[in-house]
């Protein structure tokens, strides 16, 4: 099932979102012959747009490696060690 976004609402799935093993075999979205020629074009932005968006185009996904130029000359186990020497 998708994330949760608020309280009782969900958004679309996406490729990746973790789901039941029973529907692991499952059609995710309909072969666009299959709907209707009018709601045609929602199977394409979903495919194109949506489920095709990479993370940069996901302002969340997008601030992935943010400041890692500030970590460069720290290892991550040596500042740890740093921080608890502080701890009271």
């Amino acid at each position: 099932m998708p994330p949760e976004t608020a309280k009782g609402c969900r958004r679309l799935f996406k490729p990746g979102d973790p789901r039941h093993c029973r529907r692991l075999p499952g059609k995710d979205v309909p072969r666009v012959d299959d709907v209707p020629a009018a709601y045609r074009k929602f199977i394409v932005w979903y495919r194109k747009e949506y489920a095709g968006a990479s993370d940069e185009t996901d302002p969340i996904l997008s601030l992935r490696g943010l400041g890692r130029k500030i970590w460069t000359d720290e290892n991550a186990d040596s500042y740890v060690e740093r921080l608890k020497g502080t701890w009271g």
